[in-house]
């Protein structure tokens, strides 16, 4: 049987207090805790009348956020209402990335930077959507909450902990009608502090170097763009007969090599690095 209840933020938010903490395995790379949910957590009012589900990011055994779907039904002089209601449960001390207004979630895309500069929402209850019939026949919807109906998309969090403050995404999807949300993957960077972008699973050290380095061309010249992590690596022109005829150090992220002085034929630029190497064939006229 789902629960029949009225809005009530504040009873809403209480949730968190009896929330259970959820303890599974994870995969952390150096920063980067990331977490696939496998099979997919699908939280209706029924699973949140026992406990709404919880997600304890650094497994302090402390839950940094809930989410639960409330089943909503009551009636006004002049008509009844009938539907459900998505919400996030926050700790005090936590916030959401909210869109408009402090309590509504903002429904992120892939690879928003999760941080300090973010903007979080002031409220211990974060609204995903609700949906009602009115008067059993006239559909009424919370049509500004950019959750509401959304599939995949990630909620900016933060959450503090003994260590500090630290940033988070959950990945997740919300029926249309309010009556269930999905819990795909979620992950946090460990690191106080540092930002997280959204889908982000790995730490910018587990990439390899080359996914970290873009070498691009004109006819004068290469540029090489490198994570900050690479850079005192050095950049090499190599001529076919194996002669070096250039070389200079990566001091920034993006460090140009001119092609003046060096003969006609064909090059290979090389990206040095104590990681591994990246090359690009050139042809300098």
């Amino acid at each position: 049987m789902k629960k029949t209840t009225s809005i009530n933020k504040s009873k809403l938010a209480g949730y968190t207090a009896v929330a259970g903490a959820i303890v599974a395995g994870g995969a952390a790379n150096a920063q980067i805790t990331y977490m696939d949910i496998n099979p997919d957590v699908v939280v209706d009012s029924n699973t949140t009348l026992i406990n709404p589900y919880a997600i304890d990011f650094n497994n302090d055994a402390t839950p940094d956020i809930a989410f639960g779907v409330a089943h909503i039904e009551g009636a006004t002089s002049s008509f009844t209402y009938k539907g459900a209601l998505a919400y996030a449960a926050i700790p005090a001390a936590n916030a959401i990335i909210a869109a408009d207004t402090a309590t509504m979630a903002a429904a992120l895309d892939c690879g928003v930077a999760v941080s300090a500069a973010s903007i979080f929402g002031n409220d211990t209850y974060g609204n995903f959507g609700y949906a009602a019939l009115i008067n059993g026949t006239i559909p009424f919807t919370s049509t500004t909450t950019p959750f509401l109906g959304a599939t995949d998309k990630y909620l900016g969090v933060k959450f503090t902990a003994a260590s500090g403050t630290h940033y988070a995404w959950v990945k997740l999807s919300v029926a249309a009608n309010a009556e269930t949300i999905t819990v795909k993957e979620y992950a946090f960077n460990a690191t106080p502090g540092a930002t997280i972008n959204t889908c982000q699973t790995a730490g910018i050290e587990d990439v390899s170097v080359e996914n970290k380095v873009t070498i691009k061309t004109t006819l004068n010249d290469a540029t090489i763009n490198v994570t900050p992590d690479l850079i005192g690596g050095s950049i090499s022109m190599v001529s076919m007969a194996g002669q070096v005829v250039k070389t200079i150090a990566i001091s920034d992220v993006n460090t140009t090599i001119s092609f003046e002085g060096v003969d006609s034929g064909i090059y290979s630029v090389t990206a040095n690095f104590e990681a591994g190497s990246v090359n690009k064939r050139v042809y300098v006229k």
